[in-house]
């Protein structure tokens, strides 16, 4: 077999793998489905899963990967439409808003808020973070503030990259465990907790 096509071979069953696990994590979740079901889901061997993928955190993993690319370009787009620095936030936090709607079993394995019970030790939490992608948007995102003169000259980068991060991240995902408690008691929509939430953390950004 030529490299070309044994490349193609080898991307395709890793696609198929990865089809079924979706597939199969959606339906019973992570934690309830195993290596054995997604090979019979996908039509393999386990002997052949295990080719591709090591374990199953290796699998959701590699789907945090190809969605977190998707979430890339999206950002991406949404923060080169303008040149205006609170305008590329919002549009920064309603692609994040948009895609934890969209994936929200994926949006948390980006924080590392998603755990497995396993019998290996070590393992158990699924070890993902913002991605390399989205740390460097995030970072031409306060350059571009810096520049815009909404942020202080003197600030540091890195820590703010991940104070971004955090801060919005956290939002998302307290809006959306909290809704029952942010309608009752604070008498507003997720959308709008949303908007409040968003707009005080502009202001500590631009004001601090």
């Amino acid at each position: 077999m030529g490299a070309r096509k044994k490349e193609a071979l080898e991307q395709f069953n890793r696609d198929n793998i990865l089809t079924a696990a979706k597939e199969l994590f959606d339906i019973n979740g992570i934690d309830k489905t195993t290596m054995d079901d997604i090979a019979r889901h996908a039509d393999y061997s386990k002997s052949t899963i295990y080719v591709y993928f090591k374990s199953k955190e290796d699998i959701f993993n590699s789907i945090v990967g190809e969605y977190l690319e998707e979430l890339g370009d999206e950002i991406r787009r949404e923060i080169d439409r303008e040149q205006d620095f609170e305008k590329s936030y919002y549009r920064f936090c309603e692609c994040l808003v948009v895609f934890e709607e969209k994936y929200p079993r994926y949006f948390a394995g980006l924080t590392g808020d998603v755990r497995l019970n396993n019998q290996k030790k070590g393992q158990g939490m699924i070890k993902h973070d913002m991605g390399k992608e989205i740390r460097l948007l995030i970072m031409e995102l306060i350059e571009k503030g810096i520049k815009g003169n909404a942020l202080r000259k003197d600030i540091e980068l890195e820590p703010t990259v991940l104070y971004v991060w955090s801060a919005i991240s956290g939002i998302i995902q307290v809006a959306g465990r909290k809704r029952d408690y942010i309608n009752s008691r604070l008498n507003m929509t997720k959308e709008e907790y949303l908007r409040y939430s968003f707009r005080m953390f502009f202001d500590s950004l631009v004001r601090g």
